[in-house]
């Protein structure tokens, strides 16, 4: 696993966050209600109010832009998931704590150091950089 790939993890978190309100607003839009004035068929004509629901004339747009939006949020997913799983591997608990500050928490290397009672930055930045190497 590569700093890039786990420095992408907040972001992955928001992404897929926005995929979602994505998909939910397209799910939202498949179906359209009105309401329309109508008569009676036979005699007395009178008005009435009629209430229609259909699909959306562009439902196949909408299919095939929610399906790329669903293949993306999987494959961030499985990013999610691989980076998850890699930390959890980690088999000495005060670096896989490192990582869980610095990707998880999106804490800097001197906060992380002070939680470790370390007043030096580069204490668990080294850690880190050992490990990753």
């Amino acid at each position: 696993m590569t700093r890039e790939e786990l420095s992408q993890y907040r972001d992955l978190l928001k992404e897929i966050k926005g995929i979602n309100n994505r998909i939910n607003k397209l799910q939202e839009r498949k179906i359209e209600q009105d309401i329309v004035k109508a008569s009676n068929i036979e005699y007395p004509y009178q008005e009435m109010n009629v209430h229609i629901e259909g699909l959306r004339s562009n439902q196949v747009k909408i299919n095939k832009l929610m399906k790329i939006l669903e293949n993306r949020q999987k494959k961030c997913d499985e990013l999610r998931i691989d980076i998850e799983e890699f930390i959890s591997d980690i088999p000495d608990s005060r670096t896989r704590r490192i990582f869980e500050m610095r990707y998880f928490e999106g804490l800097s290397w001197m906060e992380i150091s002070k939680k470790l009672n370390s007043y030096d930055e580069s204490f668990s930045r080294k850690i880190h950089n050992r490990y990753l190497s």
